[in-house]
């Protein structure tokens, strides 16, 4: 490969260095090489335009987004000169983190043909000599992926770029961020993992945008089997898992992606992705400590984006670093995962539909090392019932009286919780009618902006509109729900 042409601007500087990660847990996000809209999320919210030397330190891995463009595609910093856009990235490599450049985007209309091998790796050098990158991670979408001839020539050129640093002594990172539906055995990313097999560093699939699709487990459902679907929120644990372990043992009809160069990607919130927002983060602490049970630990997690997790909400409402804030402990120490045992109690008990001889009973997913078999709803002592969702409906009951409910949790291996918090309900004396344009909050129910409800005696007013679920109940979803009384 000749690189006569490439304009060595590489000088002893902090963005000179190539952070090593073999063996970091990584916490992983995309920054946004553009200015943004007024309302770019997919629920009309707004992210935040930030220096690479703003984003939060937890973030040791940051990935540039994007290098695009026609013929051999390019980068160039949207409202930095190239000299800035160095110093900011020394300024992270001089912290031990890592800045990457990401190849493609759902937009990316990336097409590499067959002679182009060192034309791109005289680029990627230029780009790492003129703004100080420490690898290139493989972002390509849709029909990009399968394009012209991007399935070769696209490794042949990172070996090349890995072989010429590594003559330096440092190490190009090469990673990648597939939907995880490409990664099935007849998957078409497969031909980008299998070429660059002990080149990449590790990869990053995105469980998020895929809406339905998800995972058939044997095991699931008390041996029943089920399709577990990434958008379904009561079993995310469930899917997290189930998914991760398939694609790091190569099972269930996924290839195999070694756990140790294996991360999780997941949005944000609800503005960054269509679907995957994780609702409860004890979802995926439980997903990571049953695959750390197994000998499965994996290298960290990914999200989509750092300048959605500074966004604000289409109300004006702050995100506030969630992602960061969430998963920070559990990728770099300080958060303890449970262990094997009992299941915790369920919590957020509440009575919804509330009429003078039915009410349904509603609570939040128990957290446990294991899968959650079964719900046992228990009323003034006597167990009423069992169910594997999030709710019960109670019906049979007198007007105008007073109910006592808790509520237990049992794993696959028969572990049964201690109670969770009781909670008295009164049924209504059946002649009372409801305020007028106020209803009492329910699950799987659609609001719109300016709905007004009652939870737990109080008024709520909706922010934005969306279908409600278990995990955003008004006191809880502050981006969805303010309070007004």
């Amino acid at each position: 490969m000749s690189t006569n042409n490439i304009i060595n601007v590489q000088a002893a500087d902090a963005a000179a260095a190539m952070p090593d990660l073999s063996g970091k847990k990584i916490l992983m996000g995309f920054w946004h090489n553009w200015l943004a809209g007024a309302s770019d999320g997919y629920k009309q919210g707004k992210f935040t335009n930030m220096d690479l030397t703003d984003i939060p330190p937890e973030y040791n891995v940051v990935a540039v987004a994007f290098m695009k463009g026609e013929g051999i595609p390019t980068f160039k910093p949207y409202n930095l000169s190239d000299a800035e856009f160095r110093r900011q990235v020394g300024v992270l490599n001089n912290q031990g983190r890592a800045v990457l450049i990401s190849l493609g985007g759902a937009d990316a209309h990336i097409e590499l043909k067959t002679g182009d091998e060192d034309k791109l790796a005289n680029e990627i050098i230029r780009l790492v000599e003129t703004y100080g990158f420490d690898g290139l991670d493989i972002d390509l979408e849709q029909a990009a992926i399968g394009a012209a001839n991007n399935k070769t020539v696209l490794p042949a050129a990172l070996k090349k770029v890995k072989a010429h640093y590594a003559a330096e002594g440092k190490n190009f990172i090469v990673s990648m961020a597939p939907e995880f539906p490409y990664l099935r055995t007849n998957g078409t990313y497969l031909d980008y993992i299998t070429a660059l097999e002990g080149y990449y560093d590790f990869i990053a699939p995105q469980y998020y945008n895929q809406g339905g699709d998800g995972i058939w487990v044997d095991e699931a459902n008390g041996g029943k089997g089920a399709w577990i679907t990434q958008d379904n929120d009561a079993m995310k644990e469930d899917f997290l898992y189930y998914l991760t372990e398939s694609l790091v043992t190569g099972t269930r009809g996924y290839t195999k992606i070694p756990a140790t160069k294996f991360v999780i990607g997941l949005p944000s919130n609800n503005d960054a992705a269509a679907t995957g927002y994780v609702v409860n983060k004890q979802a995926v602490y439980n997903a990571f400590a049953r695959l750390d049970t197994k000998g499965l630990s994996i290298k960290g997690l990914m999200t989509w984006s750092v300048n959605w997790d500074n966004g604000k909400s289409s109300a004006g409402v702050a995100y506030n670093w969630e992602f960061k804030t969430r998963y920070a402990p559990l990728i770099q120490g300080g958060a303890t995962p449970p262990q094997p045992g009992k299941p915790d109690a369920p919590t957020a008990l509440n009575a919804t539909a509330l009429t003078s001889t039915s009410l349904t009973l509603n609570w939040t997913a128990a957290a446990s090392t294991y899968p959650i078999s079964h719900y046992a709803v228990y009323r003034d002592g006597s167990a009423i019932g069992q169910t594997g969702s999030l709710s019960l409906q109670d019906s049979g009951l007198l007007p105008s009286t007073q109910y006592s409910y808790f509520v237990t949790a049992t794993d696959s291996q028969g572990n049964t919780s201690l109670p969770g918090s009781a909670l008295a309900v009164k049924t209504a004396d059946g002649g009372t009618p409801p305020e007028p344009g106020v209803s009492e909050w329910q699950s799987n129910h659609s609001y719109k902006a300016g709905d007004v409800v009652t939870y737990k005696g109080k008024k709520y007013t909706c922010l934005q509109a969306h279908t409600s679920n278990t995990g955003w109940t008004p006191d809880a979803a502050f981006t969805l729900w303010q309070l007004t009384a």
